[in-house]
Parts: structure tokens; C-alpha cells; sequence
């Protein structure tokens, strides 16, 4: 498990905990208690109930539910609807739970927390449990996968999570995503290029909610691989032929070779005063390739409005009239050109 990945489990069971902060601890007959009325989650697996109930049969419910009163003696299960099931399941009368006085607003605001930031601590905790699990089996994949039912390609998605810096984990925090093919792939870029980690993580964090978080990924997942191969590529081919020709060019050959591949003026707001930016795409950039094959694909590029902005060190290009279609690049690759 890396520092990073502890510190970000603590850091998620600490906001877990603040959410419980002032709440009335109650042992609650089980027919008094109602599901929440706006719960977001609408399916619960009946496999992974049954295993929680047969858990409960043998410890118990360790974590309290957070409920809020509704009057008649009765509560409303604010976060930890699985539980209540699992504990029916099982049998059990009462159930413990932390009890705090919430409206309507409140109620929701803490309901959507606690599911986002459970959900989060889940699977970062999981990939820690699978870590152990290997050690333990001394790195045999094919005994762990058998013990989680699962299999040998989900066990190392799992281990590369374990593995995950920075980048990784601030998308977890951040509530980015808990797509666990998303967090491995991301982990997975970290041990690789972290400046090409950080760059998938911004553009994921650039694009909307809505937008599937897993197909950003692969496309930038793909590109990676197809520029990697062209390096390596040219690489074996060497540097002899450019030179010979370049010894021929007049100066109409070199003046068009410094034409930039693309440029953008964008004038964005802070606070009181209009600043001007100008970017330029350098036509050695490595990127000049990808920019001219997504703008022909997707449409015109243009820098998006948002905090990450060229003077920060980067920015975010979209390519067409789509959130979909986004990259995050370096400055000194769009070779910011002024700030005014």
C-alpha cells in the first residue's frame, strides 16, 4: 500500500466520521425503521446481501445506521439501507443506530456524503484486503481469485489500485470516479509517466459528471500506446534523412515549418479584469499529429473555460462541440504565447 493510498483512507474514514458528529447512539426495534424516501441507490444484489447477512449472524452490525426521527416513534434510515436489509435477512429485532435531527435538505445532502464517501473508502480498502490476500498466497493470482470468486484480470485491476499515487487517489477523494478499470489504468500510467497520470486525471476531472469516465480513459489509454509505438518507431529509423533534408530547405520551406499547428486567442475573467490568453501549438510539439487527427475527427479545438487554465501550467483543449472529446496538455507544449 502506498502513502499515498493510506493517507487517502484516512483521510475518507475521517470525513465519514464528521458526518456522525452530534448524533444520539439508539438501539431501535428493526419495524420502526423506514428507508429512506430519496434513496439514490435503487438495486441491491442479492448475493452480496446474503454474504452481509451471514456476516451479521456472526458479528453483528459493527457500523451504526445514521437515521433521522419522523415522528410516531419511527426512523428514517438516512445512510445504511444495505445494512437494514442485510440485518433482516439475518434476523435481527433491533438495530443500532446514530440518530440526528436533519430537514428535508440536510437529510439529502448527508445521504448523497455518506453513499459517495463509503463507496470510495470501499474500494480503496478492498484493493488493500486483495494486496494482503496475494502476499499472503506468495503472489499466486489463481488462489486469490478463487477465494473472491473472481477473476485473475479483476485481481490485478485490484492490485494496481493498491499501487496508486497522487493522481489516482485525488480522483477518488475528489469524487471523480470509483470506476475500478478507471483507477487501475490511471495507477497503472502512474508507475509509468506521472506527468502522463496527472494529465488523464485532470482530463477526468475536466469532464462533466455525466460523462462515462471509462471511455475518456481507453481513448487516452490508446492514444498513449499508438505515440509510444510512433516513438519507438522513429526512433529505429534515426535522424540522418531529416538532416540531409533540411540542409536543402530555402527560406519559403522554413518559414512554412514555423508556422505554429495551432493557435487560440481566449479572453477569461478574474474578478474585475479581462485577461487575454494566446496559445500556440509548437508544429514539433509531439501532440501536433494527435491535435491534427482529433480536429479532424471531432471538430475545431479550443481551450475550455475552467480553473485549469495555461498560466497554471496546463490546460484543457476540447475538440468539437462535445465535453466528450477533451485532452489536457502541458503549457510549455501549447507554448504560451501571453497572459495580458
Amino acid at each position: 500500500m502506498t502513502t499515498a493510498l493510506k493517507s487517502s483512507i484516512a483521510r475518507l474514514g475521517n470525513k465519514l466520521n464528521d458526518l456522525k458528529k452530534d448524533a444520539q447512539y439508539l438501539m431501535v426495534a428493526i419495524d420502526l425503521c423506514d428507508r429512506y424516501s430519496r434513496q439514490v441507490r435503487t438495486v441491491f444484489a442479492e448475493g452480496p446481501l446474503l454474504e452481509l447477512s451471514e456476516s451479521i449472524k456472526v458479528n453483528g452490525i459493527i457500523e451504526p445506521l445514521l437515521a433521522r426521527p419522523i415522528g410516531n416513534g419511527r426512523y428514517e434510515i438516512i445512510a445504511g439501507e444495505r445494512r437494514m436489509r442485510a440485518a433482516r435477512m439475518a434476523g435481527l429485532k433491533v438495530l443500532p443506530l446514530l440518530v440526528k435531527d436533519l430537514d428535508d435538505e440536510a437529510a439529502y445532502r448527508l445521504h448523497l456524503a455518506e453513499n459517495n464517501h463509503r463507496e470510495n473508502l470501499s474500494t480503496l480498502e478492498l484493493a488493500v484486503s486483495v494486496q494482503r490476500d496475494v502476499d499472503a498466497a506468495n503472489g499466486v493470482l489463481e488462489k486469490v481469485a478463487q477465494q473472491y470468486n473472481k477473476t485473475k484480470s479483476w485481481i490485478s485491476k485490484m492490485l494496481a489500485i493498491a499501487r496508486g499515487g497522487e493522481s489516482m487517489v485525488e480522483l477518488v477523494e475528489e469524487g471523480v470516479t470509483s470506476d475500478r478499470a478507471v483507477l487501475s489504468a490511471v495507477s497503472s500510467l502512474e508507475q509509468r509517466s506521472p506527468e502522463k497520470a496527472k494529465a488523464l486525471a485532470e482530463q477526468l476531472k475536466a469532464a462533466p459528471p455525466k460523462v462515462n469516465k471509462r471511455h475518456i480513459t481507453e481513448g487516452f489509454m490508446k492514444a498513449d500506446k499508438t505515440e509510444r509505438t510512433q516513438q519507438a518507431s522513429s526512433a529505429g529509423k534515426g535522424v540522418s534523412a531529416s538532416k540531409s533534408s533540411g540542409t536543402k530547405a530555402n527560406g519559403k520551406d522554413q518559414a512554412t515549418a514555423a508556422e505554429p499547428a495551432w493557435r487560440t486567442k481566449t479572453t477569461i475573467e478574474r474578478g474585475n479584469t479581462e485577461i487575454l490568453i494566446v496559445v500556440e501549438l509548437s508544429p514539433h510539439s509531439r501532440y501536433a499529429s494527435e491535435f491534427a487527427d482529433l480536429s479532424k475527427k471531432y471538430g475545431k479545438a479550443r481551450l475550455v473555460m475552467s480553473e485549469r487554465h495555461p498560466e497554471q501550467a496546463y490546460a484543457v483543449v476540447q475538440f468539437g462541440n462535445t465535453a466528450l472529446h477533451r485532452r489536457v496538455y502541458q503549457a510549455d507544449e501549447l507554448r504560451l504565447l501571453a497572459v495580458q
